[in-house]
């Protein structure tokens, strides 16, 4: 037998901190070639996986060649492809070049006349060889534009025109050569970058322009540089994980960027994955920090719970990862690497001894000593230093980390989140985000437990609900606490309503802060940070009168816990009124509001909302009494010049100064005009300042002929045409005095703002503290609507391994079947210290599945501080759930459906603790009848010896109700209904027996659904086939086989109708 590995196929980007994979493992095992069939022999394929070969070998056992590299349809460049003679690759990246080596490349490359030799290919070249793999965009007035080999790939990624420049070589003029380019308007940027970035995975490298002052050359989509040369530098460095205030990001997810390092002192004990990985993981849009401590065994459920954009991983490693080498020797890197690459992560590297090169004044950085570091600063460090790649000037400071424990929080792995369905759910019906790209998938968010009790008001609300489902609190005082506030807020509903209307018109005031910590964000954001401010205090001031009125008509209200809770709950609020109170002293509101709104229509179009004033021709008629086109449009003129100005004077006395001089002069100019028009009897003289003549004064031809004379004013321009033009010596002179003022005041304003950011980032701690409150508050008014709306009960939980749930209900199947017209059928749940282990059998389509999800999920929601569907629920702290539910594959991986079951099975076994909670469905079915039992009892055996834990297990191994010691296993369902002493039918010690069933009148039946004691031996399958619509000859066979095969126990072949005969 010939074993042959295919080993894997990669499209390999080198980057000195990027590398995107795409890599697919196929493992092949065929017979020897002979073509003769194998009869009636059993194969043994008795080996490890591991001690396969690493490299493929030929049948002298040497090492086969590599694979070519390969180009794909946008033309990506591999390095092992020749490029053209115009485009020849860049040095390699996995160093980084010193400024003099830069300059010989670049100087290497103008003599060879690979690019033209000016100063803008020279800037291009130089960024090329700094991120030879990344999508390089330069700004170029209006345009972002790429040049060289990689415009061809834009070009053919974006759809874009691909155009052609003609240059000569330096030293030869005669030859002329050509070099590719493309680009898009600077206003276009968000929606490639979406396309580049969010949809396909790239990196995109932005090299902006900087005007005189160190500002970009762009306000918005708005151009305001100045025209000449201008400085180019690196603005972003855009990753999957490091995207902040992008218009097309959705304010309901969280964008982790997650750093990954391996503790090197953590070993393997006895083949075990017990090597220790610390996690540090930020959302850099809202500024949230997490770090934690987990081991490779669990690093599958922490990523499918934090759901990263993006991994940073040691530079060290980069080798390791491109190549596939030294992975056999360390199989914590092998299974950490594989989990990356089936997830689609898109992976970074960054060194934690070095800071990263910024090429801005040095180079190279100094090493930073991390002989003292511990695992968990050097994941810190690397989340650090790739925010400073990518971020550049613009990154903001991290905060204080919270370390998250494992104790602390129930632990859900990845197959237990998705059968349960807490966020995504195996069904067809709407895109979602594999990896960084948003494709048509089969997983949807319909009918997840998120989709049916998400009702938070605000976005960092929502983002709250899905870290609290994903990892419940362990603490019961936490989780009291939480439990204490929704019962508050559940009896309270007028109150309620009122915040939560109040709270669906606030924005999300983190992110805004996280921008101005990175020099970023716009006027309308310091003034929305005002108003945040402003309707907290309105919260805490409804919540105060609440109680107030409440205590003022029942005095023993004051000691009952929800005013308490109420009363502790505002007292952790922190005082921002100084804060907000500057923010409204120093803003023009109705000039943040203008010029937050997009500029009218040039044909002067009504303004937003006038159309609801009157109609059409009382509009008209208003206007044109009120005053001309050419008034309106002088009056529009200067309220858009005033609106500016939208930080007042008092801010500051030097703003008060500007303001004054700048007043003068405008009253020194209408003096002026005002002068001139009484003196030469023009009343249409005007001072303008206009783009062809500058500073001019502008009459009617007619009152031109008045001042043909005057020595004061030279016409300029033609003499035809009805507008005379003409320079005057003063305005041209106060003009300038203006222009300069202007100029002067727009930088004062700018120091300004710059001020008004730092002052709310000096507050930033009192915000997050603030924001975090609003949050909890927004997520316990979603779980207390839950309750009021679903009729959810308040859980009971205590330290015990002990559960009681009476009508338990599954919330999204009750919520699917109540917009059908339809009712849920509940059930109890009671497990105590002696029956700690539910054997549930009964009919296909019968409940059980359903059971076993709602038992798990209402511990979920009961210990993220919400009520429950149940009548009653009794809980004893959980601290792990696990779940074997469903029939699916891994082929991905080379696991087939029962080796995935398997696979599951051994984790729940080898980490399932007394305090767990495991759901199990149909183990050992995808094997023979003997196999399969045998596998079910030794799992059984197994929890009920070595665990112990609250475990549901759903079987149609009637069977397993013999070897566990059921008595009389051929007992009848009615007759175990009549026992007045059930427990006398258990034998194992810790097992109880509950079945499901039919109820059949006639020939037609349904699904009782209804929980009762005892096993039921009949599956019903063929009643499901039934009512899945199969053929009526199919039924009657199986019907036929299917008695055939009760009477004698045999599984002879069944013998033939009477009709084929």
């Amino acid at each position: 037998m010939i074993i042959a590995r295919l080993y894997q196929h990669k499209q390999l980007v080198k980057s000195l901190n990027h590398t995107n994979i795409y890599a697919r493992h196929v493992r092949a095992i065929s017979n020897g070639g002979s073509g003769k069939a194998l009869k009636n022999k059993p194969i043994s394929t008795s080996f490890k996986l591991t001690d396969l070969p690493r490299k493929a070998q030929d049948a002298t056992g040497k090492s086969l060649p590599a694979l070519e590299s390969w180009k794909d349809d946008v033309g990506l460049r591999t390095s092992n492809t020749p490029l053209a003679d115009n485009a020849r690759s860049p040095v390699s990246t996995d160093r980084v070049l010193t400024p003099d080596a830069e300059q010989a490349e670049v100087e290497k490359a103008v003599k060879a006349g690979i690019i033209p030799n000016s100063l803008l290919s020279r800037e291009v070249y130089t960024n090329w060889l700094r991120f030879p793999d990344c999508v390089l965009l330069t700004r170029v007035g209006k345009f972002y534009e790429s040049y060289f080999e990689p415009a061809k790939q834009l070009s053919s990624i974006l759809n874009i025109k691909l155009a052609q420049k003609s240059y000569r070589k330096s030293q030869d003029t005669t030859i002329e050569r050509k070099f590719p380019f493309a680009g898009f308007p600077v206003a276009a940027l968000d929606k490639y970058l979406k396309i580049l970035v969010q949809e396909l995975g790239h990196t995109v490298v932005i090299v902006e322009e900087y005007d005189e002052e160190g500002s970009i050359a762009h306000v918005g989509k708005k151009i305001t540089a100045p025209t000449g040369p201008k400085e180019r530098k690196v603005y972003r460095v855009v990753t999957p994980g490091t995207m902040i205030d992008e218009g097309w990001l959705d304010g309901n997810e969280s964008r982790y960027l997650l750093s990954i390092a391996l503790d090197k002192d953590s070993d393997n004990i006895n083949g075990e994955r017990n090597a220790s990985l610390f996690l540090a993981y930020t959302d850099p849009s809202t500024g949230e920090f997490f770090t934690k401590q987990t081991s490779i065994s669990n690093m599958e459920g922490e990523l499918a719970r934090i759901a990263p954009r993006e991994v940073v991983l040691d530079k060290s490693l980069c080798h390791v990862w491109k190549e596939d080498s030294e992975i056999g020797t360390d199989p914590t890197l092998g299974h950490l690497f594989n989990l990356l690459q089936v997830l689609g992560v898109h992976v970074s590297f960054a060194d934690p001894n070095q800071a990263p090169p910024l090429w801005n004044n040095d180079i190279m950085s100094s090493n930073i000593s991390t002989k003292s570091q511990t695992p968990e600063n050097t994941a810190i460090t690397l989340l650090r230093h790739h925010l400073q790649y990518a971020l550049r000037d613009s990154m903001p400071a991290l905060t204080q980390p919270n370390r998250q424990l494992s104790e602390a929080q129930m632990q859900i792995d990845a197959a237990t989140l998705q059968a349960l369905e807490i966020r995504h759910a195996l069904r067809p019906g709407g895109l979602v985000a594999i990896g960084e790209r948003q494709t048509i998938s089969p997983v949807s968010s319909r009918g997840t437990l998120l989709s049916v009790i998400s009702k938070t008001a605000t976005q960092s609300g929502h983002r709250l609900l899905i870290r609290t489902l994903t990892s419940p609190s362990t603490s019961l005082d936490q989780i009291n606490s939480r439990l204490s506030l929704v019962q508050a807020l559940y009896d309270r509903e007028d109150l309620r309503e009122e915040l939560r209307d109040t709270l669906r018109g606030i924005e999300d005031v983190m992110r805004i802060v996280q921008r101005f910590r990175g020099q970023r964000g716009s006027n309308r954001d310091i003034w929305d940070v005002g108003i945040w401010i402003r309707t907290v205090e309105s919260i805490l001031f409804r919540v105060k009168q609440e109680i107030s009125y409440e205590i003022q008509n029942n005095k023993d209200a004051k000691q009952t816990e929800g005013i308490l809770r109420l009363q502790q709950f505002m007292s952790e609020f922190n005082p921002l009124e100084d804060l907000a109170r500057k923010i409204e002293e120093s803003i023009d509101e109705n000039a943040v509001m203008w010029s937050s709104t997009p500029d009218g229509t040039e044909d002067g179009s009504e303004e937003a909302g006038e159309a609801m004033l009157a109609d059409d021709s009382e509009k008209s008629e208003s206007r044109e009494a009120k005053e001309t086109k050419k008034d309106r449009t002088e009056r529009e003129k200067q309220e858009k010049e005033d609106r500016q100005w939208w930080i007042l004077p008092t801010f500051s006395k030097e703003l008060q100064i500007l303001h004054w001089e700048l007043a003068s002069m405008r009253i020194e100019r209408d003096k002026l005009q005002a002068g001139l028009a009484k003196r030469y009897d023009t009343p249409d003289l005007k001072l303008l300042k206009g783009i062809r003549y500058g500073y001019h004064i502008q009459m009617s031809s007619k009152e031109a002929v008045k001042v043909e004379k005057a020595r004061s004013l030279e016409r300029i321009g033609g003499n035809s045409g009805k507008t005379a033009y003409f320079v005057h010596g003063p305005w041209s002179a106060l003009g300038a005095r203006m222009e300069i003022a202007i100029e002067t005041l727009s930088i004062a304003q700018r120091r300004a703002e710059r001020d008004l950011r730092n002052l709310i980032v000096e507050q930033a701690e009192k915000i997050r503290k603030n924001a975090e409150l609003i949050d909890e508050m927004d997520l316990t008014m979603c779980f207390a609507q839950n309750a009021r709306e679903m009729s959810w009960v308040r859980p009971e939980l205590d330290g015990s391994t002990e559960m009681e749930i009476i009508a338990g209900r599954h919330p999204s199947i009750e919520s699917s079947l109540l917009q059908s017209s339809r009712t849920f059928t509940p059930n109890n749940t009671k497990m105590t210290s002696d029956t700690h282990l539910h054997i549930i059998t009964g009919p296909n389509q019968g409940g059980k599945s359903t059971l076993l999800r709602q038992t798990a999920i209402i511990s979920i929601l009961a210990q993220s501080g919400s009520f429950v569907p149940a009548e009653k629920a009794k809980i004893g702290i959980v601290d792990k759930v696990f779940s074997r539910i469903g029939a699916r594959d891994d082929l991905w991986r080379d696991r087939s459906t029962f080796m995935l079951e398997m696979v599951e099975t051994a984790a729940i076994l080898k980490h399932a603790t007394k305090r767990s909670l495991v759901i199990m469905d149909e183990i050992g079915r995808g094997t023979t009848l003997q196999a399969g039992i045998s596998i079910a009892y030794s799992t059984l055996d197994y929890i009920l010896n070595n665990i112990g834990c609250r475990t549901m297990f759903a079987t149609h191994y009637h069977e397993l109700g013999r070897m566990l010691g059921y008595e009389d296993d051929d007992i009848s369902i009615s007759t175990i209904k009549k026992q007045t002493k059930y427990g006398q039918l258990n034998r194992r010690k810790g097992v109880e027996y509950w079945c499901t069933d039919i109820d059949e009148v006639d020939d037609a039946f349904s699904y009782s659904y209804k929980l009762q004691p005892g096993i039921n031996h009949h599956s019903h399958a063929i009643k499901a086939a039934r009512l899945a619509g199969m053929p009526d000859s199919f039924l009657q066979t199986a019907e036929n086989t299917l008695r055939q095969v009760q009477q004698t126990g045999k599984f002879d072949p069944p013998s033939i109708s009477q009709d084929e005969k």
